[in-house]
């Protein structure tokens, strides 16, 4: 069975998995994983026997055994995956769906817009507070304008096209955060 999966038959994966589904279980009920139910075991599983049967050698021992340890290493590194620290408040967070079921009064409405001037007349002060350099220099952040051709158009040096790109991202930040 395992030649047969060497050489993609579908059919012999399927078979192997199924003579395997005992083993497969046991290893699903020793691993919890938030967001993983009955298929992604499943799916993992058989993913799993198919690399296990590609790699498989005899002389490993039997396949059983070997598949079993991959599928256990697979799982525990799932685990690790799952437990990671930079992935804490994905793991501890609560859906709005369920918020929402559960009448929950933590949920704010939108006040509406802070904003007191029109954008288009933020964004026409910006402009207009702007030197030439400024604008080009604008114009390469936005990728409209290539850095090189401002430089020898301009005669100018790139750390000044630079210090310009700055100071740009400056007013920018001025104009949009205060």
């Amino acid at each position: 069975m395992i030649a047969r999966i060497c050489h993609e038959d579908d059919d012999a994966l399927q078979e192997l998995c199924y003579y395997y589904r005992p083993m497969i279980n046991a290893v699903e009920k020793n691993y919890f994983l938030r967001h993983y139910d009955h298929q992604d075991w499943e799916q993992d599983a058989m993913i799993v026997c198919y690399k296990s049967a590609i790699v498989y050698s005899h002389k490993r021992g039997k396949f059983g055994s070997y598949f079993k340890k991959r599928l256990n290493n697979h799982a525990r590194t799932l685990v690790r995956y799952d437990l990671a620290y930079r992935r804490r408040a994905f793991k501890e967070s609560i859906s709005l769906e369920a918020l929402i079921e559960n009448n929950t009064e933590c949920i704010e409405q939108p006040t509406g817009c802070c904003l007191e001037v029109p954008i288009s007349e933020t964004y026409t002060e910006f402009l207009n507070s702007l030197s030439a350099l400024e604008i080009s220099a604008l114009l390469t952040i936005l990728g409209e304008a290539d850095q090189e051709k401002i430089v020898k158009r301009l005669k100018i040096d790139r750390m000044a096209l630079l210090r310009a790109r700055s100071r740009v991202l400056q007013k920018l930040r001025k104009v949009l955060f205060n």
